[in-house]
């Protein structure tokens, strides 16, 4: 028999609108718990959780990071499901346009649009928090960088939300979702190379093909990379950055009297909002995580959102305290597969503070409706308004 081992329902509208009790039943459990009903350990202390992220030629993400084996079994290729030089290697084609220097190009272009942003809301008399404010950067910037046809950029969200569903173990909100995931895969395998805008990601990694730096499948299939992974996550923190600081106006003032504060106050609302609830991995060989024994085989659970509210860490994670410092956050992961597009995200969440720092006096936001989703942590919609 696995010990520790808990029996409990991870995903249920309960679980998804709190999951935060579950967690620390969890942490408290055990380093390493089984969790019966998913057959699968969890590793949810923030110390364990960067071990077991830091251990990526044992617990491996090329034999898929779902929690469902027909997922984990499909064979797709991407920089997520990959591992050692393979991973490298197509991380570092994916990567080129978000590295710092690259974004550094485009800072004041996201400056420019955060502001129109602020600035049209402020004449608003109220907004939704998520839909008129936290999809707006994401979206923008990532249908105008990767450079899909209109047609594609229309349905991205509804391909990036289905990708995390069906990362899930299989339950309705994954089998639901499958179709628009199959959709989203079919209409990348038949984009024509010829449609792509010739300055945008996605025909930079076509480019990269034509260097021999990857396959041209390859190359095809990393395109949703830009697509699944770089919208929600970005959206759903940047939701909880607003509702945050709205439930909180004293922290917004602390910005907007020391503009210093901005980094650190995006870090914190990753911290508390924690987009990203888990990715698995496979142990190859035996693991031990603290006093527990993982043996060769066994698929575990990385629970990102348990470690961020880890209290053995972070002291009194439930309050959203900018001057706390949280950059050590895992939400965007850590190690060789932290979140490729991490940097793009942090960009997006500071100039939009930086904008309403200058901007606005007061925000106040009412009650959220939370995101369904199997891997996704958020916000589907909350009253908001800028004054």
């Amino acid at each position: 028999t696995r010990t520790p081992s808990l029996d409990i329902e991870l995903f249920s509208d309960e679980a998804i609108a709190d999951p935060y009790p579950l967690y620390e039943e969890i942490r408290n459990a055990g380093a390493a718990v089984w969790l019966e009903r998913y057959d699968m350990w969890v590793i949810s202390r923030f110390d364990d959780v960067r071990a077991a992220l830091r251990a990526d030629s044992t617990l491996l993400s090329g034999k898929g990071v779902a929690m469902n084996e027909l997922l984990n079994n499909s064979g797709r290729t991407n920089s997520l499901v990959s591992d050692g030089d393979e991973h490298k290697r197509l991380r570092s084609a994916v990567m080129k346009p978000m590295m710092p220097s690259a974004l550094r190009e485009i800072r004041p272009r996201v400056q420019e649009l955060s502001d129109e942003l602020v600035d049209r809301l402020l004449a608003m008399d109220s907004f939704d928090g998520m839909a008129d404010f936290a999809h707006y950067l994401p979206v923008s910037m990532v249908s105008h960088m990767v450079g899909l046809p209109e047609d594609g950029r229309a349905r991205m969200l509804d391909w990036a939300a289905a990708s995390f569903n069906v990362l899930g173990p299989m339950n309705e909100r994954a089998q639901a979702a499958v179709p628009s995931l199959m959709e989203g895969a079919q209409y990348i395998a038949e984009l024509d190379r010829e449609e792509l805008a010739p300055e945008g990601w996605a025909a930079g990694l076509y480019r990269a093909a034509d260097e021999g730096k990857i396959d041209m499948d390859e190359a095809r299939k990393l395109v949703f990379d830009y697509v699944a992974p770089s919208l929600d996550t970005t959206i759903l923190g940047t939701g909880h950055l607003l509702y945050q600081l709205g439930r909180h106006p004293e922290q917004f003032a602390k910005i907007k009297n020391d503009r210093s504060l901005i980094t650190s106050a995006g870090h914190e609302a990753l911290r508390i909002g924690s987009p990203v609830r888990a990715f698995t991995r496979l142990a190859t060989t035996d693991y031990e995580a603290g006093d527990v024994f993982v043996p060769d085989g066994d698929r575990v659970a990385i629970l990102y959102a348990a470690a961020n509210h880890d209290e053995r860490h972070f002291p009194d994670p439930g309050t959203f305290d900018i001057e706390r410092n949280a950059k050590d956050h895992v939400a965007f992961g850590f190690g060789t597969h932290r979140c490729a597009g991490a940097h793009l995200a942090d960009l997006e969440m500071q100039c939009l503070l930086d904008a309403m720092a200058r901007k606005l006096t007061t925000i106040e936001v009412g009650d959220p409706t939370p995101f369904s989703s199997n891997m996704l942590s958020g916000f589907a919609s909350f009253p908001a308004s800028f004054g």
